[in-house]
């Protein structure tokens, strides 16, 4: 196994795209793909970068032999199991909030800042894939009592066909939102807050916002207390 192939593995075991990836390091996603399908060598410059980033030990990505075990990144560290867990997947956590309220701006390019660990048995038996799954947080108090501010959300975005049995990730006139879904006779979609000091929002089937999209299904959340 060569380094880009190492490089590769890495990647994959975190359940990372090579976008999340090259957003991580601070790349252009080009640059992962080109790595890894051996259009570009990996330079010095390169693998210093991986190995900061992603605490892996340079000697490793080069022979394969190290002294230590490629772990996860350091801002998901305290998330880090036992490296005895071969049934783990790591899911990124993104920089960006989920509006419950009046709407969030999304940022042009989110970072990816975490990988939590799921187990992989759980995600098959929900019926999940991890390539299609995304950790955010909520800002805002209109899922409650549902969904409260600062709660975890898992985004499974291969989930869009809109149902009332879960709330989405929607992107409505460049905010985001996490809102029910319900649908009309006529086509329309209702956006609802579990809140009934918001409004809900009515989605024309004729005429819909230019920026309309629903971006996933929330599949999963987590609340503390503290």
């Amino acid at each position: 196994m060569s380094a880009k192939d190492r490089l590769k593995k890495f990647r994959e075991d975190q359940g990372l795209t090579r976008r999340e990836m090259a957003d991580f390091l601070g790349v252009k996603p080009s640059k992962v793909q080109d790595i890894e399908t051996g259009k570009q060598r990996i330079n010095e410059d390169f693998l210093i970068l991986v190995s900061e980033k992603c605490n892996i030990d340079v000697g490793y990505l080069i022979t394969g032999q190290h002294n230590n075990a490629p772990s996860l990144p350091d801002s998901s560290s305290l998330y880090a199991p036992s490296k005895n867990h071969e049934d783990l997947v790591y899911i990124p956590q993104f920089d960006i909030e989920l509006s419950a309220g009046t709407g969030a701006y999304p940022a042009d390019h989110p970072l990816a800042i975490a990988s939590l660990p799921f187990s992989s048995n759980w995600l098959i038996k929900k019926g999940l894939q991890a390539h299609n799954l995304k950790l955010l947080r909520v800002m805002g108090d209109s899922m409650e009592p549902l969904l409260k501010d600062k709660d975890m959300v898992m985004i499974d975005t291969s989930r869009i066909k809109p149902t009332e049995a879960m709330p989405f990730a929607i992107r409505l006139d460049g905010d985001l939102f996490v809102k029910g879904i319900q649908r009309q006779g006529d086509g329309s979609l209702v956006l609802v807050s579990r809140n009934k000091a918001y409004n809900d929002l009515i989605i024309n089937s004729k005429q819909p916002p230019e920026d309309f999209v629903i971006i996933g299904a929330v599949v999963w959340h987590a609340h503390s207390w503290i």
